[in-house]
């Protein structure tokens, strides 16, 4: 990042790395630490432990090779976007291996048995009408 970034904007977690909520978690990917940690821009925690932390980097790995099914031939932007993911105070989302997304612009309907297809045996996805809730493990 650059030097001419406050150190007040950066994230320090658990592992002691620091990040910017505008990194993104994998090189040449989509998502972003800002992705995993607001809700509806709001800042919900940082990870209390260094295991939430790698789930979110496994989970984000994992959102991202779904994405490329889906949005070949879409511009970057035109991707899976997280809703809801990291929030230690939340059942289901207190260790960074669920997330609640949809897709910029493709419907949900559309995408959905593609998604499925894709789907690992260890991993859960459903889709209520309007969102999809992937789970990794």
């Amino acid at each position: 990042m650059s030097r001419h970034i406050s150190p007040d904007a950066f994230y320090t977690l658990p592992s002691g790395n620091r990040v910017h909520p505008c990194r993104l978690i994998h090189k040449d990917g989509t998502l972003m630490w800002k992705h995993a940690l607001l809700s509806n821009n709001v800042f919900q925690s940082l990870p209390l432990e260094v295991a939430h932390e790698a789930h979110i980097i496994k989970t984000a790995q994992r959102i991202e090779e779904l994405n490329c099914w889906v949005s070949q031939g879409l511009n970057p932007w035109e991707c899976l976007r997280p809703i809801n993911w990291y929030n230690p105070t939340a059942a289901g989302f207190d260790q960074g291996i669920a997330v609640e997304f949809k897709h910029n612009t493709i419907p949900c309907s559309a995408i959905y048995e593609k998604l499925l297809e894709h789907k690992q045996e260890h991993e859960t996805l459903t889709y209520d009408g309007s969102i999809f809730k992937f789970v990794r493990c």
